[in-house]
């Protein structure tokens, strides 16, 4: 049975989570004499603000010089992996795992026609409402995934997305999407002996873009300050939507209940986290929403938009959060009215949250998806 020395992860962007994810895997395959490498489409691009240290990275890696393809807004960046080809030909990997749908899952679809290419996809991409594919592109994506020897899902509906697409079930491995929680873990034990005020503070962290629904989220603060006005919202990022909230905001005279308080670094969080009572996320679409891992790590209840793939792994509802429609702003609000006035149902809400992370969506657990995947493939190999 031919064994597994190499295993290669292609992937867009180093991020700071992913950092400490693939130093976690390296650690564990390196007692298995496996060696891991990464491969970055980028160092980075225009959306990525945050400020990385790759003086952190342990792991083998290298950076691609891709030309880089916006399609609409940013938010949709795609990668050339200009040299990708050559990189598996030098370097050939017993086993390689592929970010999503990419250009590099496409090269490595066509590479396997000429040479044996054992290729896993690594997905968060899910069904959402109101999304209407192409036929060209579920086909293709199929096509993918029939040629694929395995799967790796952000999460339970990551995985129902690749059962669309033809992947057998047995084959899809969940490694959990999440975060660096000992970093927001710090947070959540500042939080033990906060003193809550009467006014309420909520937050928002997160890009102010079309999808993140952030209209909303200011169209539902409008019907609470009706109903319960004890609360100062704080909207932490920036994006393209900025002035047309802005304006909307005065339209609805709410300037002494939003802050817009811009981009803030990773470092620069651990002030708004401690003295948030409510961590609001009424996103419009994500297919995970990762600021909601670091809430939750942090000790703060949330309300989150069940148009997040996040909730349907990490969120218990009315026990470690609260899951709203935020399209429905009167009801919206009065849920929210409900939930703040309740002091003890926030505290309870928010250890909830913290210790539901900690037990299941730690980098160790991230980390152990992937090991079973390479562990399987040495099986059937």
């Amino acid at each position: 049975m031919p064994d597994v020395k190499r295993v290669l992860i292609i992937t867009n962007v180093p991020q700071d989570y992913r950092i400490v994810l693939f130093n976690d895997l390296h650690e564990k395959l390196a007692k298995e004499n496996i060696e891991l490498k990464v491969v970055f489409g980028s160092s980075g691009y225009k959306r990525r603000k945050g400020k990385l240290d790759f003086g952190n990275i342990k792991f083998n890696h290298v950076f691609l010089d891709s030309k880089k393809f916006i399609f609409g807004s940013v938010e949709n960046t795609m990668f050339s992996y200009h040299g990708l080809i050559r990189l598996l030909r030098s370097y050939k990997p017993d086993m390689t795992i592929v970010i999503g749908y990419s250009p590099a899952t496409i090269k490595l679809w066509l590479l396997s026609f000429f040479s044996k290419v054992n290729y896993f996809i690594w997905s968060g991409s899910l069904k959402f409402k109101g999304r209407k594919d192409s036929a060209f592109r579920i086909l293709s994506r199929k096509i993918l995934v029939a040629k694929a020897k395995g799967f790796i899902a952000y999460g339970s509906k990551a995985k129902e997305y690749l059962i669309s697409l033809g992947a057998p079930a047995e084959k899809i491995h969940i490694a959990i999407n999440t975060v660096d929680i000992d970093f927001f873990n710090k947070i959540a034990f500042d939080r033990i002996d906060r003193d809550s005020g009467s006014v309420k503070k909520l937050l928002f962290i997160g890009y102010l873009s079309p999808r993140k629904k952030v209209d909303d989220l200011i169209h539902t603060i409008y019907k609470l300050n009706k109903i319960y006005p004890d609360f100062q919202l704080n909207l932490v990022g920036d994006g393209s939507d900025r002035e047309m909230l802005i304006t909307l905001v005065n339209e609805l005279k709410l300037n002494s209940k939003i802050s817009f308080e811009g981009f803030k670094q990773k470092n620069d969080l651990p002030k708004y986290l401690r003295e948030a009572d409510c961590f609001l996320f009424q996103t419009g679409f994500d297919i995970w929403g990762l600021v909601l891992n670091e809430a939750m790590a942090a000790g703060v209840p949330s309300a989150v938009s069940p148009n997040a793939g996040a909730v349907y792994d990490l969120i218990q509802n009315d026990v470690n959060g609260l899951i709203i429609d935020f399209s429905n702003h009167e009801k919206a609000a009065h849920q929210l009215s409900e939930l703040l006035k309740n002091e003890n149902k926030l505290s309870e809400m928010g250890r909830n949250a913290h210790q539901y992370i900690n037990n299941n969506a730690t980098v160790t657990n991230s980390a152990q998806g992937f090991m079973d995947a390479i562990i399987s493939f040495r099986k059937d190999a």
